[in-house]
């Protein structure tokens, strides 16, 4: 079954709900009445500019927590309520940070697969540097600083999968936790300990709607069977579900995306996340950017999905292009940053540049040193 709230009231009482939240904590840091509506109002314009749709277009259910942006925890939750006081903080300046939105964390150098565009490829293969303490250590400090949601990633974190129950074990409140995955290695008794852990969700890579193309990006055959159970598996588990296409020129068509999308909401998943390749990792050096017709294509079913009455059923479509071309990338710790499996602070996945050492830099000092970069691309 879809996640996705179809029932109108239901929509408008979610509307209700996040408004008086996010009024509430506006209240709390002005104490006036009057400022707090001018700034929520404010909120909800800028939302419409960055993301090209009105706030709360739609919706997914999961559990009890209802989800509306990848980047964004379940509401309602402590993480969410933390993630509006962030916010918040940029509008009414105070002496606290604006906390951390995402910090994406690869926790591993390992995976059985050989996957065409990967980021990694260089650091692939290598003995692991962290160990799960420290590891664990990092996260602490970035949860902290009042990170509201940490995207563990590889390599293949389901190779770490024991030391994945150890993070969540140690894991305090306040941040929604994901794993980035293929899908090889999460079956049903993987996905429901994992949920009972306290993780929120999984973002499963599936580059195709058909087997063979899926397992000829992969590198791997079978890889597109394991993405579709590992789906199915979280799903049962009742963790919120995404799935991950990397859209290649080759790939961007209509017909290609229609089926996409036919697929996914078959699957009954939440999110779909559109990313387009980069030449970076495996791709270093190569003529792999999509060009303007493929862009106008991707940004047209990102507004379509996401708005209109006909695709109501469908999951959600997290775009991140779509604002990076508007306002800039939300990256360099800005709202975002990357970890590698060595502890080193990077813009984004994608930008790879070190910039700071997680482990023996404060939390403050690494997004300080963040902030003096930006995307070579998006500024």
């Amino acid at each position: 079954m879809s996640p996705i709230v179809l029932n109108r009231i239901e929509m408008i009482g979610l509307r209700l709900k996040v408004m008086r939240q996010l009024y509430q904590v506006f209240y709390e840091k002005t104490r006036d009445p009057l400022k707090a509506l001018l700034m929520l109002n404010k909120v909800k314009n800028k939302y419409q500019r960055i993301f090209g749709e009105r706030f709360l277009s739609k919706a997914a259910r999961v559990g009890n927590r209802y989800f509306w942006r990848l980047a964004a925890p379940g509401f309602p939750s402590l993480a969410n309520y933390r993630m509006h006081q962030n916010e918040i903080n940029r509008f009414v300046p105070t002496a606290h940070s604006n906390g951390m939105r995402s910090v994406l964390f690869a926790i591993t150098k390992k995976c059985p697969l050989s996957c065409e565009h990967c980021f990694e490829w260089n650091n692939l293969s290598k003995s692991e540097t962290l160990s799960v303490d420290e590891i664990i250590a990092i996260i602490h400090k970035y949860q902290d600083y009042g990170t509201t949601q940490m995207m563990l990633s590889g390599g293949e974190p389901m190779v770490r999968i024991n030391d994945v129950y150890k993070i969540l074990d140690k894991a305090k409140e306040g941040t929604d936790f994901w794993i980035i995955t293929s899908g090889i290695g999460l079956h049903d008794e993987q996905a429901t300990r994992l949920k009972a852990k306290g993780l929120t969700g999984v973002m499963i890579s599936l580059d195709h709607y058909e087997e063979a193309g899926h397992d000829k990006f992969r590198g791997f055959g079978g890889s597109f069977q394991a993405a579709i159970q590992a789906v199915k598996s979280a799903n049962k588990a009742g963790l919120v579900v995404t799935l991950a296409l990397c859209s290649t020129r080759e790939f961007t068509t209509s017909a290609n995306l229609i089926s996409y999308m036919d697929l996914a909401k078959d699957l009954g998943v939440a999110f779909v996340q559109l990313i387009e390749p980069r030449a970076t990792g495996r791709y270093e050096s190569m003529d792999v950017a999509l060009g303007k017709e493929h862009i106008s294509l991707l940004e047209d079913f990102y507004y379509r999905y996401n708005t209109e009455k006909a695709f109501r059923q469908y999951p959600i479509i997290n775009y991140l292009g779509y604002h990076q071309r508007r306002v800039g990338c939300f990256g360099a710790g800005d709202r975002f940053f990357y970890i590698d499996t060595d502890g080193d602070a990077h813009i984004c996945p994608y930008c790879v540049k070190k910039v700071s050492n997680t482990i023996n830099e404060t939390a403050i000092q690494t997004v300080e040193s963040l902030s003096q970069h930006s995307c070579h691309e998006y500024v």
